[in-house]
């Protein structure tokens, strides 16, 4: 019985050092920006690791041609988006140790 309380006060001891590691993982994905372009550049978006869009560029060669200029934005998004859910990855494998995340933990 000792050694179940034991094991369990453990846990509890790395419960608040995990927690300590997640809130600085956080805190480097959100500081961590990642672009996602398209149309060759015409239209730029850059995100950060938490799944906020920072800034859009378009080019103004981009307005010349309405009808695409969303479907290059939204590329362009989604492809910012995506790296930052990998910098969200890759900073929750640091945190953790290395340890591989089971799949589906993180959105995407």
């Amino acid at each position: 019985m000792l050694g179940n309380l034991g094991d369990m006060m453990k846990l509890m001891g790395q419960a608040g050092q995990i927690k300590k590691n997640m809130a600085e993982m956080q805190e480097r994905a959100k500081r961590r920006v990642v672009e996602g372009s398209s149309g060759g550049g015409l239209v730029k978006v850059r995100a950060n690791g938490i799944g906020e869009v920072l800034t859009v560029e378009i080019d103004p060669e981009a307005l010349k041609d309405s009808e695409s200029l969303g479907p290059l934005i939204a590329a362009a998004t989604n492809a910012a988006l995506r790296g930052g859910r990998e910098a969200m990855l890759e900073e929750t494998k640091q945190a953790l140790g290395g340890m591989d995340l089971p799949p589906g933990l993180l959105p995407g």
